[in-house]
């Protein structure tokens, strides 16, 4: 079986035992249950630094943030291989889930069953849409037995 979730992580070193593999799990899970099971994706835990910049340069915005995500193309249809990129920012993600109390892990896993979702061309600018990507999300941390973000 093919990896679908490629991680690349030079800085972090401190995470659960079981985390790795169960963000692959998800990762399956989602894009099997999506219809895109011959997709991979590449994770890369960054620093506030480097995500300070790809903010920058890709949304014009100049802070740090918990998660992006990057389509190979912004037409699913016409993809193959990889559907795309998510940085995942380490520090902000740990400040942020201990403001939240929230598990660590289950935040990790949350982001990034949110930023898959950005892949698959889901979107959260209008309440509508907002919706439907949540009730996704929900879904797919449910069967990983993780409560539901929005309500906690």
């Amino acid at each position: 079986m093919k990896l679908k979730l490629n991680i690349f992580n030079d800085e972090f070193n401190d995470f659960s035992e079981g985390l790795e593999k169960n963000l692959c799990l998800l990762t399956e899970y989602i894009l099997t249950d999506q219809g895109k099971d011959k997709f991979t994706i590449n994770l890369k835990f960054v620093t506030t630094y480097e995500m300070k910049s790809l903010n920058k340069s890709f949304r014009n915005i100049n802070s740090d943030t918990n998660v992006l995500s990057f389509p190979t193309s912004t037409d699913v249809k016409k993809i193959s291989g990889e559907l795309g990129d998510i940085a995942m920012s380490i520090p902000y993600i740990k400040t942020e889930s201990q403001n939240l109390n929230r598990d660590l892990d289950d935040h990790m896993m949350h982001l990034l069953a949110h930023g898959i979702l950005h892949l698959l061309g889901f979107d959260h600018n209008k309440d509508k849409n907002a919706d439907m990507m949540e009730a996704q999300e929900i879904k797919y941390l449910n069967s990983f037995k993780i409560a539901n973000p929005y309500k906690i």
